[in-house]
């Protein structure tokens, strides 16, 4: 090698090849990226909360019921009454990892500072399992017969069936579902239409009620067509949101690389889950954890010869407030 390669390679190490970006080589630039495409793929992030676990691997919350009332007699000793307390627990035991190998320098960079597909890819993988895994305990609050913690006196999930087959493509018949989860929401005392909480459609049902012209935006007549911009927003005041991450494909862990098989029995999807077409959501709704947060890395492996592309986190979620939680299913 030429003494001014030489020269130039100790002042821009993080060149590739001695042309280009100097900064080409630097592994936090493709920190970088697998994260912004995980939050922009994401239609969860920033709803739910993710609370660090340091030293364990359980995080849990404490559940009380409401105190009874009585009168008050003269002479009469009023009762002792206890107050039913109960928690709810969250345990990370798995890490999840996308990884990819390559055995050239070259194709390393070039995915890296041209094409940009490997970090994308990472990022929209993962934004994926996560959505799926925290919109199916949010399904599961839903269809919790018991309060928050277990408490039985608390408000169990809201949870509301459509009377017959094929009722979840008419579009009359999936207004009034979506109208009876935010009555039973209302009577729960849920603000669902000023709070953070959001109802998740399927595409099937998003579409079908697009053929609801009672609930289509007054602005999409434009020059090509009375609905061709036609959307909704909210129904009954619950703003909308469409997503084809809500789990409806029965999942018991005997298929390799599905969620549950990754993830373990807590994250298995059941017959009913899968019935769910429609499904609200706050803060609330579910608890969640993260012991490692979202981590890249590239590097080489001396004894294979190859390099490893790494992005990996470790997280865990729960049912939290049932009460605050809704969901629509087809008969």
């Amino acid at each position: 090698m030429a003494a001014q390669d030489i020269s130039a390679g100790l002042t821009y190490p993080a060149q590739a090849n001695l042309a280009g970006p100097l900064d080409a080589l630097m592994i936090e630039k493709f920190d970088g990226r697998v994260a912004e495409h995980e939050q922009i793929e994401s239609i969860s992030d920033g709803m739910f909360d993710m609370v660090p676990l340091i030293g364990t691997d359980t995080l849990s919350t404490a559940a009380m019921g409401d105190p009874t009332l009585q009168a008050v007699n003269p002479g009469v000793e009023p009762l002792a009454n206890k107050i039913e307390t109960g928690s709810q627990i969250v345990q990370v035991k798995t890490p999840i990892l996308a990884r990819v190998t390559e055995g050239m320098l070259a194709a390393v960079q070039d995915r890296l500072a041209v094409k940009s597909r490997t970090p994308m890819n990472f990022g929209r993988r993962i934004a994926k399992i996560k959505d799926e895994l925290l919109l199916l305990h949010v399904a599961k609050s839903a269809l919790s017969t018991t309060g928050a913690g277990g408490v039985s006196d608390m408000p169990a999930g809201v949870h509301k069936s459509l009377s017959a087959g094929g009722d979840e493509l008419d579009a009359t018949k999936m207004e009034a579902g979506v109208m009876t989860m935010a009555q039973a929401l209302a009577e729960n005392d849920v603000d669902y239409m000023s709070g953070d909480g959001r109802l998740f459609i399927a595409p099937a049902q998003f579409f079908t009620l697009l053929k609801n012209d009672k609930l289509v935006d007054a602005d999409f007549s434009k020059e090509n067509g009375n609905y061709a911009n036609a959307k909704i927003g909210a129904a009954s005041g619950m703003p909308m949101v469409m997503t084809n991450r809500l789990s409806q494909a029965v999942d018991d862990g005997s298929v390799a690389g599905s969620n549950g098989n990754i993830m373990g029995p807590n994250y298995y999807t059941s017959a009913t889950e899968a019935k769910v077409v429609a499904l609200f959501g706050s803060r609330e709704s579910i608890m969640c954890a993260i012991s490692i947060p979202l981590t890249s890395d590239v590097y080489w492996d001396q004894r294979l010869l190859t390099w490893f592309i790494d992005a990996y986190l470790a997280f865990g979620c729960a049912q939290d407030r049932p009460d605050k939680t809704a969901s629509l299913s087809k008969a």
